[in-house]
């Protein structure tokens, strides 16, 4: 069979970088077994590679990483950062008039004006097969008005919408006439099969350190399991744009001593170190952009069989039911989280029951294999179209 041919188009850096790399190369990876061929286009670089000493490979498991800034690193210099958004915009336009048309669908992941929605706007246009992965409500943030223009073009001018959560839906089926779909987060259990020894009472945490993440109440809540569990520790894995007020944080607790920071690591070392600890923290505040997206790093969480504690807010959470897939805690309440944490390593077999069930709901509902074939018949049905 002669392999059809996808481009993932995106903003920022890869393969090395950003968290929503792992949902992309699970979804070039699964297509592959059906004949995809994947080339993933990256509008520019963001602040991921300022302070980082990875190098950003042109391809990624013989799957080509080309970048439409030609610059593969965040430069230093505001005119600098100027000057490689103009070449990217430009290189966007040129490859969307004259190359775009080479792929048979366009496969675009939560595109933005300062990256490459009017490339998508204008592919549209050009009656070429585009289609949008949606994993965030950028205007229950800041710039609403802003991000709501963005969002109107995508209801109207994407073939084909797949949205991460439950919410996005409700959000964007009154705007579309179109097809619409539930794509939700999606984990190669696979990876995360491996040998790894367990450290006893060495809590984890990976993803970004946004306001949203709240890293300072799973340092709150871990102070205050502290006196009965004086060995417990708390390892946050990830790129982390302001390391030293962090830092400064957990010396100001006397949290030294109990939190590992890893900083930026490899995707490769990702499944060994989450399953070194036997416990896996989802945190989200209160804010209303939490509780739209979908937090990718929960896939990973259930693949590694660990009990997972996660804060009890609206959106996601919803899903899952307390003490049978996950244990939970009040959102924004650190002694809430303090208690969970407790009741966790007090009830070690009933954690065990829990982590159980936790990867099995993984198995059922995040299954790479799965929503793999779920995306080939959509994409294989949009471009008879």
């Amino acid at each position: 069979m002669k392999p059809r041919k996808l481009a993932i188009v995106f903003g920022g850096d890869f393969p090395e970088g950003n968290t929503k790399n792992a949902r992309l190369k699970i979804i070039a990876t699964e297509l592959d077994k059906y004949h995809w061929k994947s080339t993933f286009y990256s509008a520019m670089p963001y602040g991921f590679s300022k302070n980082t000493w990875f190098t950003q490979d042109k391809q990624w498991n013989g799957f080509a990483v080309r970048y439409f800034s030609i610059s593969r690193k965040y430069p230093p210099y505001f005119a600098l950062r100027i000057g490689q958004a103009i070449v990217a915009h430009t290189h966007i336009l040129w490859w969307t008039f004259f190359r775009a048309h080479r792929y048979d669908a366009l496969f675009y992941y939560n595109p933005r004006w300062t990256d490459t929605l009017i490339s998508l706007y204008i592919n549209s246009l050009l009656g070429r097969k585009v289609v949008v992965n949606q994993t965030e409500l950028f205007s229950s943030g800041v710039n609403t008005k802003w991000h709501e223009t963005e969002e109107r073009v995508i209801a109207k001018r994407a073939r084909v919408l797949l949205l991460i959560s439950s919410n996005l839906m409700r959000h964007y089926q009154p705007m579309r006439k179109q097809e619409t779909y539930l794509m939700p987060v999606i984990v190669n259990t696979d990876r995360f099969e491996l040998d790894i020894v367990e450290k006893p009472f060495l809590m984890g945490y990976i993803g970004s350190f946004a306001s949203k993440d709240g890293i300072d109440l799973l340092l709150e809540g871990l102070k205050h399991v502290l006196p009965e569990y004086p060995k417990l520790m708390l390892r946050l894995i990830g790129h982390n744009p302001h390391m030293y007020p962090l830092e400064q944080k957990v010396m100001a607790m006397g949290l030294q001593n109990n939190v590992e920071i890893t900083g930026t690591v490899k995707y490769e070392a990702i499944p060994r170190l989450l399953l070194e600890c036997d416990t896996l923290l989802m945190n989200r505040d209160a804010s209303i952009f939490s509780t739209y997206g979908y937090p990718i790093k929960l896939g990973e969480y259930f693949a590694c069989k660990k009990p997972v504690i996660m804060s009890d807010g609206k959106g996601f959470a919803e899903d899952f039911e307390a003490r049978n897939q996950v244990y939970k805690y009040e959102v924004d309440n650190a002694a809430s989280l303090a208690d969970a944490i407790r009741y966790r390593y007090a009830h070690v077999g009933e954690s065990d029951a829990v982590a159980k069930r936790g990867y099995q709901y993984a198995k059922d509902h995040f299954d790479g294999e799965k929503l793999g074939l779920f995306l080939h018949n959509i994409l294989r049905e949009t471009c008879k179209k």
